[in-house]
């Protein structure tokens, strides 16, 4: 791959860039951008953000440590950076599943399933995770961007679970303490996935993530 230009290189005077170059540019850089992504979520799967190297990725990426880094500004903004475009995604996937369902608890469920089910599909992010040791309940990820995602996710259960207490069918408890005990059981049951080599069937996980969901928040009666 031919690096791309470094930010900030100054150009000899009268070398001005045209929109047709500054357009092949950002393309390319957007092509180096997601190979750096793709590259970094498997290290930080295999090896953890602190126990990681900018070279380890840039080798696992095809490119150089000086083409990596003219993209991207450091291990921490490329950690944060890879999290805040999955949840994004994560937040998509389950705000359709919430609007595909006109009832409360088949609106949670697929909300349940379908927001699990976007884990076990990318297993390096979801091992990424579990290296980063970020709990779930409390916030993810632990910075100010992480903390607005997780609120806006967040809200998206909540608004399930105040629906179904009105209806009667989910247990009468604040609401932020059932949605992070949600988390918290969706955690478990997919850090145990992987903990056993992501051997066991996605529907045997899911299957399973329903089943406790159920007893632990619906009303037996409802």
């Amino acid at each position: 791959m031919t690096p791309p230009p470094r930010h900030g290189r100054k150009r000899e005077s009268g070398d001005q860039e045209t929109p047709l170059q500054r357009r092949v540019r950002e393309e390319r850089e957007s092509v180096y951008r997601q190979a750096i992504n793709e590259a970094a979520e498997r290290v930080f799967a295999d090896k953890g953000a602190d126990g990681s190297r900018m070279n380890e990725i840039a080798a696992e990426a095809g490119i150089s440590l000086g083409t990596l880094y003219g993209v991207i500004d450091g291990k921490e903004s490329l950690f944060f950076g890879i999290h805040a475009n999955r949840m994004r995604e994560f937040m998509n996937c389950i705000r359709d599943a919430s609007a595909a369902h006109d009832e409360t608890l088949a609106s949670h469920l697929a909300v349940l399933r379908l927001g699990a089910q976007y884990f076990l599909d990318r297993p390096d992010f979801l091992r990424m995770c579990c290296h980063a040791g970020f709990g779930w309940a409390h916030r993810f990820p632990a910075s100010s961007a992480g903390a607005e995602l997780w609120n806006e996710g967040a809200a998206i259960p909540r608004e399930l679970f105040a629906r179904g207490i009105a209806e009667g069918i989910f247990v009468d408890e604040d609401t932020d303490l059932l949605v992070r005990k949600m988390l918290a059981l969706k955690q478990v049951e997919l850090t145990h996935w992987v903990d056993h080599e992501m051997k066991a069937p996605h529907k045997e996980v899911l299957d399973r993530l329903e089943s406790q969901f159920l007893r632990a928040f619906c009303i037996r009666d409802a």
